[in-house]
C-alpha cells in the first residue's frame, strides 16, 4: 500500500510539475484560456497520471483492445481543448508509467512501445472525430455521438493494431491474428470510457459543480464494475502466465470446446504453433490428440466443473514420443488444461524395469549367488542362486541376515563379522573373505565371498553387495598358490604355461574319447593402453586384478582362467554341450565386463574382444587350439571389437591371406610396384575435363586387390607414409607433362587424396612444398583430398598443418562429406577450399521422399564460399539433377572409370565433352560428346 501510495504520489508530482513547465516555457497546445481551463488542464493531468498508477496490472497476454482510464483523461481533454491536448495528455500519463515503475529492461522495452502507442492512438482519434464533424465544447447534441463513435472506434483499432501486432514483431513473438476481432471487444469498455469523459465535460463546461457528487457515484459505480471486470480477466491471464512459465504447457478450452490460448511451451511439446491451434477443437490441433482421452477429459471436466488429472497421456508428434501428465481445471471461461512433460521420467522408470529385469537375468544366469546386506545388517537379499548353492528353497529374495550368519562355521563366524565390519566402517575398501557355510543337507561347504560397500555422498553407509563362490572343490586358498610357478604374480591367475597345460591334458582326454567337448576362450581387453597411457601402469594393474576376479566369477566348477600376458586372458571351459554353451559364457563374460570398473580413484569402462575354439580331433596340440582361439580373437576385434567370434577353418585360411598379403604389399612398396590411374573431374555445365583425382592401383601376382583391402593395411603397417608420398610425386609429374603437352585441354588441376597418417608425418608440409617446386608446378594446382576421419583423429593438429599448407597456395578438399563421424563442428575452423559430395548420397539422388541431403551439403557450401564436387555419377539424370540444384563438378563412372596415363592422354588428346549425348534439345548446333563407346575405348 505505501509502495502505491509513493508512486501515486510520484505520478501526480511529475504531471503538475511536466504540465505547469511546459505552459511557462510558452508550449500551450490549446488557445488562450481562462484560469478554470487551466485548472480542469492541471487536474486532468494529474488525474491521468493517478489513472495510470492505481488502475489493476496488466498481465503480459492484455490484449490492446481493454480500456485504460487515461483514456478517460485524454478523451476529457479532447472533448475540452482539441486534438493536441489530448495526445499530450495521453503521453504524459504513459510516461509517468514509466518513471514510477522499478526499472526493468522489459518494462523500459513496453513503456516505450506504450508511448508510440498512446500518440498514434489519440491522433487517429482525434482525426476520426474532425473528420465526423466533431467539437470542442459547448457540445451539440445529438450530432456530437457521432463523432464521438469514430474517435473511440479509431482508437480501439490503433491500440489494439499496435499492441496485438506491430508490439509482437518488435520484440520477436508471435502476432495474434485476431487483433480485429479484440478491437471490437474492447469497444464496449471504450464506451464507458467515453460516458465519463462526455459526463465530466459537460458537468464542467456547464458550471454545474453541484452535480458533480451526485454524477460521482453512478460514475464510480460504473468505474468499479469495469474495475472487477479488468481483474477477473487479467487474474485469468495471469494465471495463464505465472503456470506457463513453469516449464509447463499451457491451453484454455472455452465451454464449445476451442481453443483459445495456447502457450508457447506447450507449442514446442506437441510441435503445433500457436496460430494452428487457436481456433481448433483439440482433436483437429493434431491427430495424435484425437485418439487419446484429453478430448473425453475435457467435455467431462465441462459438464462436471470439477478439476481431474491424467497422469500418463502417450502422444505422438512429428519427431517423437512423448509421455504427458495432464491436468484439468473448470474456469469461468471453460476449462485450463495443463499439460507436463513426463517423457523423460518415463524413460527413467522403463530404464529402472530394464535394470531390474537385466540383474535378475545375470543373477541367474551367473555361477556365484548374488546378495546383499542393508546398512542396519539386518536385513539380507539374496539371488536364487545364492539360494541353490545351499539348496534352501525357493523363497522371498528378503530374508533375515541371520539366515546367512547362523549357517557359518562357528570357527569362521568372529572372522566374517570382523571382516564385514572392517568394510562397513571403511578401513578395507573390498572384502575377500573364505569361510565354511552349512548346506541344507547338514554338510559345510567351502565358500569365498567377495563384496563392495556403497556409500551416500556424505560417506555414510547405505549397502554391502557382493557373491558368494562355492570353492569346495578347489581347495583351499594355501592349496591353490602351493605353486607359485604356476601362477600370474598380479592377479594369482593360472600362468600362460600352466594354462597350456590343463588344456593339453583336457585335449587328450577328449582324444582318446575319455572327455567331452570342451572350448578355449582367448580374451583381449580393448584400448587398455589408453588406460595405461593415461592413467599409470599401477591403474592399469589395479583394473587386471578387478578384471581377473570379475571373471573368476563367471566360471563354473571345473572351468579355469589365466592370464597369458598383458591384456590378454583366456578361460577353458571344461564341459560344454555344444558351440552354444560356449556363446553364452561369452555373453556372460561381455556382460561382466560392461560393468564400470573402480580404480585408482576412478571409474573404468572396460570391454574385450573374445575368440572361441571348439576342441577338434584334427588338434595335434594345445597351441593349435589356442592359435585358433587367438585368430578368432583378432577377427572379432576387427569386425568393431567388444563381441565374440567362433572359429571355423575359414579364418585359418583368412589368417594365412593377409600374412601372404602383408609381406607383398611391404616387397610392393619397396620396388614402387604400383600404378596411378586418373579419373577425371567435369565441368557439369560443359561437361569438359578440368582436372584428375589420382588413385593408386596394385595388381598381385597380375590380380588386382581393392584399395579398400590394402590402403588400411599400409596404414597398419606403417607403409603409408612412402606409399602416398610415390602416389603424389607420380601425379604432379604426370600434372605437369600434361599441361605442356595439352595446353588448349582446359586442365587445371589434380587431386592426390591423403591418409590422416599422413597428416600427422613429420616433415609433411616440406615434403608437399618439395614435391611442387621440384615439378615447377603453381601450389594452386595441387588439391589434397582429406576424410573427415582424418580430420576427427587429431582435429587441432590437422587443422593447423592444412592451414599452413593453404598458406603456401595448396587447395584442400574434403572428401566423402558427411559420412564421417561429425566434423561439421570443426569444419568451420578447417581451411576447405571444397567439399566432395558421397556417391551414397548421389545415388539415391533420384528417390522419392529422399531427405535433402544434397541441396543442404549445396547450401552449406554456399554459406562456406567453398566449390563442391559430387562423387558416383552413374547416369545421365543424376548429372541433369545437380547440375539443376547448382553443383558445378562431378566425377563418376557416367563420365569415365578411373584410367591409366596413356588413356588419360587420348582423352586430353580429344578434347571433348565427357558423357552421354543430353536428351535433344531444339537447337540449329549441338556439340558432339564421347559416346559410351568412345569412353570405353579410352578407358
Amino acid at each position: 500500500m505505501q509502495w502505491c501510495v509513493n508512486r501515486a504520489g510520484l505520478a501526480a508530482i511529475v504531471a503538475l510539475l511536466t504540465a505547469a513547465g511546459l505552459y511557462l516555457q510558452g508550449f500551450s497546445p490549446w488557445e488562450a484560456v481562462g484560469a478554470v481551463s487551466l485548472g480542469m488542464f492541471a487536474a486532468a493531468a494529474v488525474a491521468a497520471g493517478l489513472f495510470t498508477v492505481l488502475e489493476p496490472q496488466r498481465s503480459v497476454a492484455d490484449s490492446g483492445g481493454v480500456m485504460r482510464l487515461p483514456f478517460v483523461a485524454a478523451l476529457t481533454m479532447l472533448l475540452f481543448f482539441g486534438p493536441t491536448a489530448m495526445t499530450f495528455v495521453a503521453v504524459l500519463a504513459t510516461g509517468a508509467q514509466l518513471i514510477t515503475n522499478p526499472p526493468d529492461t522489459h518494462r523500459l522495452r513496453r513503456s516505450v512501445l506504450d508511448i508510440v502507442t498512446a500518440a498514434a492512438a489519440t491522433q487517429a482519434a482525434a482525426v476520426a472525430h474532425a473528420i465526423l464533424g466533431g467539437s470542442t465544447v459547448p457540445l451539440q447534441w445529438p450530432w456530437q455521438g457521432v463523432p464521438l463513435a469514430g474517435a473511440v472506434l479509431a482508437y480501439c483499432v490503433v491500440t489494439t493494431a499496435v499492441a496485438d501486432v506491430l508490439s509482437p514483431l518488435a520484440t520477436g513473438s508471435e502476432p495474434e491474428r485476431r487483433w480485429p476481432t479484440q478491437a471490437l471487444r474492447g469497444v464496449p469498455g471504450h464506451v464507458i470510457g467515453a460516458a465519463m469523459a462526455v459526463t465530466l465535460t459537460e458537468l464542467v463546461s456547464r458550471g454545474a459543480w453541484l452535480l458533480l457528487p451526485l454524477a460521482a457515484l453512478p460514475l464510480y459505480f460504473a468505474w468499479n464494475a469495469y474495475r472487477r471486470s479488468m481483474e477477473h480477466d487479467g487474474a485469468q491471464a495471469r494465471r495463464l502466465d505465472v503456470v506457463g512459465s513453469a516449464d509447463h504447457g499451457v491451453c484454455l478450452v472455452d465451454d464449445s470446446g476451442i481453443v483459445r490460448q495456447w502457450n508457447d511451451t506447450l507449442a514446442v511439446l506437441l510441435e503445433c504453433p500457436v496460430p494452428r491451434a487457436v481456433g481448433l477443437t483439440l482433436a483437429e490441433v493434431t491427430p495424435a490428440l484425437a485418439a487419446s482421452a484429453v478430448p473425453a477429459a475435457v467435455l467431462e471436466t465441462l459438464r462436471a466443473r470439477t478439476p481431474r488429472t491424467l497422469p500418463r497421456v502417450s502422444i505422438r508428434t512429428a519427431t517423437q514420443q512423448r509421455v504427458l501428465g495432464v491436468t484439468l481445471v473448470p474456469d469461468s471461461a471453460g476449462v485450463v488444461i495443463v499439460w507436463a512433460d513426463h517423457t523423460e521420467l518415463a524413460g527413467a522408470e522403463q530404464r529402472l524395469r530394464d535394470n531390474a529385469e537385466r540383474f535378475a537375468l545375470i543373477g541367474a544366469a551367473a555361477n556365484d549367488g548374488l546378495w546383499e546386506l542393508d546398512h542396519t545388517r539386518t536385513r539380507l537379499f539374496v539371488s536364487a542362486r545364492w539360494r541353490q548353492l545351499l539348496a534352501i528353497p525357493d523363497g522371498d529374495s528378503q530374508v533375515a541376515a541371520d539366515a546367512w550368519f547362523s549357517r557359518i562355521h562357528p570357527d569362521d563366524a568372529a572372522g566374517v563379522a570382523r571382516a564385514i565390519g572392517a568394510l562397513a566402517d571403511g578401513r578395507i575398501d573390498r572384502l575377500d573373505v573364505e569361510h565354511r557355510i552349512r548346506h541344507e543337507d547338514g554338510s559345510y561347504r567351502r565358500a569365498r565371498c567377495r563384496a563392495v560397500a556403497a556409500r551416500d555422498d556424505s560417506g555414510r553407509l547405505t549397502r554391502i553387495a557382493g557373491s558368494m563362490t562355492d570353492i569346495t572343490d578347489q581347495g583351499s586358498a594355501q592349496e591353490q598358490v602351493a605353486n607359485a610357478n604356476s601362477r600370474d604374480q598380479l592377479t594369482g591367475l593360472l600362468n600362460r604355461g600352466a594354462f597350456v597345460d590343463r588344456v593339453a591334458t583336457r585335449l587328450e582326454e577328449y582324444k582318446t574319447r575319455r572327455g567331452s567337448r570342451f572350448a578355449v576362450l582367448y580374451l583381449d581387453l580393448d584400448r587398455f593402453k589408453v588406460v595405461n597411457d593415461s592413467l599409470g601402469h599401477l591403474t592399469g594393474d589395479e583394473l587386471l586384478v578387478s578384471l581377473s576376479k570379475r571373471l573368476e566369477g563367471c566360471l563354473r566348477p571345473g572351468d579355469a582362467v589365466a592370464r597369458l600376458g598383458a591384456d590378454e586372458f583366456s578361460v577353458m571351459l571344461h564341459n560344454i554341450s555344444d558351440e552354444m554353451q560356449a556363446n553364452v559364457v561369452a555373453f556372460r563374460l561381455q556382460e561382466a565386463l560392461q560393468a564400470p570398473f573402480h580404480v585408482g580413484g576412478r571409474e573404468v569402462v572396460s570391454s574385450a574382444s573374445i575368440g572361441i575354439a571348439i576342441s577338434r580331433a584334427e588338434y595335434d596340440n594345445a597351441e593349435e587350439m589356442m592359435r585358433d582361439a587367438d585368430t578368432a580373437m583378432c577377427h572379432a576385434k576387427s569386425r568393431g571389437k567388444a563381441r565374440h567370434e567362433l572359429f571355423d577353418a575359414d579364418m585359418h585360411k583368412v589368417a594365412l591371406d593377409r600374412l601372404g598379403l602383408e609381406t607383398d604389399l611391404r616387397q610392393a612398396v619397396k620396388s614402387r610396384s604400383f600404378e596411378v590411374h586418373y579419373q577425371p573431374i567435369v565441368q557439369l555445365s560443359s561437361r569438359m575435363c578440368t582436372g584428375f583425382e589420382s588413385l593408386v592401383r596394385w595388381n598381385r601376382n597380375g590380380t588386382p586387390v581393392s584399395p579398400a583391402d590394402f590402403i588400411p593395411m599400409a596404414e597398419e603397417l606403417g607403409i603409408i607414409e612412402p606409399l602416398g608420398t610415390w602416389v603424389m610425386q607420380q601425379a604432379c609429374a604426370k600434372f605437369v607433362e600434361w599441361k605442356a603437352r595439352y595446353p588448349q585441354s582446359g586442365l587445371d588441376y589434380i587431386t592426390v587424396n591423403v591418409s590422416a597418417k599422413q597428416l600427422v608425418q613429420q616433415g609433411f608440409i616440406y615434403l608437399v612444398e618439395q614435391t611442387v617446386e621440384q615439378n615447377h608446378m603453381r601450389p594452386e594446382d595441387l588439391r589434397l583430398e582429406i576424410t573427415e576421419t582424418a580430420i576427427m583423429d587429431a582435429p587441432q593438429f590437422v587443422a593447423q598443418v592444412l592451414t599452413e599448407l593453404r598458406e603456401f597456395g595448396v587447395k584442400i578438399y574434403l572428401d566423402d562429406f558427411g559420412t564421417g563421424y561429425s566434423s561439421l563442428s570443426h569444419l568451420h575452423k578447417l581451411p576447405v577450399d571444397a567439399l566432395k559430395i558421397d556417391r551414397s548420397f548421389v545415388r539415391g539422388l533420384l528417390m522419392d521422399d529422399r531427405p535433402a541431403i544434397v541441396e543442404s551439403i549445396l547450401a552449406l557450401a554456399r554459406t562456406m564460399q567453398t566449390k563442391v564436387v559430387a562423387e558416383g555419377i552413374e547416369e545421365e539424370a543424376q548429372a541433369n539433377e545437380l547440375e539443376r540444384l547448382g553443383c558445378r563438378f562431378a566425377q563418376g563412372y557416367f563420365f569415365s572409370r578411373p584410367i591409366p596415363a596413356d588413356k588419360v592422354e587420348l582423352l586430353l588428346a580429344a578434347g571433348q565433352p565427357l558423357g552421354t549425348p543430353r536428351v535433344p534439345a531444339p537447337q540449329p548446333v549441338r556439340t558432339p560428346r564421347l559416346s559410351p563407346v568412345m569412353v570405353r575405348e579410352i578407358a
